[in-house]
């Protein structure tokens, strides 16, 4: 997930204030959310509308084995995320994310179908509308929107939190050296490069000099929250 330069200078300026950042990342994670399901339904309707195929193939084709959407939108609409596909399977080629996705959407059908044959007459149905025109999905594709749907928010939180640390550390750091008065030659905030010299070089975030710069402070920027007190080990990991 990405965030533009004024979510950052907002963020930036919270935590230099003292105050808690995370209702700006919310925010945006909301957003992102809102828009991409707005846009998912109206994709719904229109495939509804050109395709009366039976079953789950409408799904298949207009949101798995379709050519302009990007696998990372396939893993999504499969109930999965690409990160994941690639963790289990070691790749996450085009090819590779079509195969598990239409046989997750395949597992995912049988599923549902044995749900419809308990008998329990459970009944969920989405309408959709827009203007003068309205499509339902049953049961069976209910479920599965309301799956991608979860996917997706589970997605974007995962990214904006990891996406938001690595955006700050530099701004906030520059920020910093600001207020304290540090000039810019003694600072280093270039994209960080392996020291070949070394048998083993941790990416640290930030690097400051001393004075006559006979001496290197390496900087480790991480956003703090309760419960994840374990991320101050890479601190120590990067000698920083």
């Amino acid at each position: 997930m990405r965030f533009d330069s004024v979510i950052i200078q907002s963020v930036v300026t919270k935590l230099l204030q003292g105050q808690d950042y995370r209702e700006e990342v919310i925010n945006a994670i909301n957003l992102e959310f809102l828009d991409f399901a707005l846009d998912f339904f109206k994709a719904i309707l229109e495939a509804k509308m050109q395709d009366c195929a039976l079953n789950l193939e409408w799904y298949k084709t207009h949101f798995i084995n379709n050519a302009n959407i990007k696998p990372d939108e396939v893993a999504i609409y499969a109930r999965m995320n690409k990160k994941t596909i690639s963790n289990i399977y070691g790749s996450a080629t085009k090819e590779v994310v079509l195969n598990v996705a239409n046989a997750n959407i395949d597992y995912l059908e049988s599923l549902l179908t044995s749900l419809g044959d308990s008998g329990d007459n459970i009944g969920i149905t989405l309408k959709i509308t827009y203007k003068n025109i309205a499509v339902e999905l049953n049961l069976s594709e209910s479920l599965l929107v309301i799956n991608a749907l979860a996917t997706k928010k589970i997605a974007l939180r995962g990214g904006a939190w990891s996406s938001i640390g690595k955006r700050v550390e530099k701004p906030l750091m520059l920020a910093l050296c600001e207020k304290c008065g540090v000039k810019q030659e003694f600072i280093n905030a270039e994209v960080f490069g392996k020291n070949k010299a070394l048998d083993f070089d941790r990416e640290v975030d930030f690097k400051l000099y001393n004075v006559d710069k006979t001496k290197e402070y390496r900087i480790e920027v991480k956003l703090m929250r309760k419960g994840n007190p374990e991320s101050a080990d890479a601190v120590i990991a990067r000698d920083s």
